[in-house]
């Protein structure tokens, strides 16, 4: 995850403020199916839905963290004045959106100036609030997975 972090910041920063950076997250959503569906396997093929669950929700929050905390470590270590180009591109994107979305002008000023004065710098809270969101969407998406990967042994047993 870092690998493709890094190299969408070297090939070009800006994407780092675009919609496509959300692809990076695909990566975690195929570690936690390929983990909980590896976990199953290495466990005679069987899982309840709470351990599958765990170990669902385990992969996604650490996946969660390393990518939030380096890109913290980015922005405040690495590169500091990624900040200032990662906020040129966002109002760069957002005026050729607002201007697609037919806005009148007025409105399209007041919301670039908003952009303007906003602070992009990442924060310890900011960062607290991404691990909020980040453990809420890993709750979300670990109970959805483990639907599809748990697998309870059949217990039945015929009475005759």
């Amino acid at each position: 995850m870092i690998v493709i972090y890094m190299l969408f910041y070297l090939l070009d920063a800006t994407i780092l403020a675009s919609f496509f950076m959300l692809s990076i997250y695909l990566i975690p959503l195929f570690f936690m199916i390929y983990g909980g569906i590896t976990y199953r396997k290495e466990n005679n093929g069987y899982k309840s839905y709470g351990e599958a669950f765990l170990v669902l929700f385990i992969i996604a929050i650490t996946s969660s963290l390393i990518i939030d905390w380096f890109g913290y470590a980015l922005f405040k270590v690495i590169d500091p004045g990624l900040v200032e180009i990662i906020k040129e591109a966002t109002i760069e994107k957002s005026a050729a959106m607002y201007e697609k979305m037919n806005l009148p002008e007025d409105q399209i000023e007041k919301q670039l100036k908003i952009l303007k004065y906003t602070d992009f710098s990442p924060t310890l809270k900011t960062q607290a609030m991404r691990l909020a969101g980040s453990l809420v969407v890993s709750l979300i998406l670990s109970s959805l997975i483990a639907l599809f990967v748990r697998r309870n042994e059949n217990t039945n047993n015929n009475i005759a």
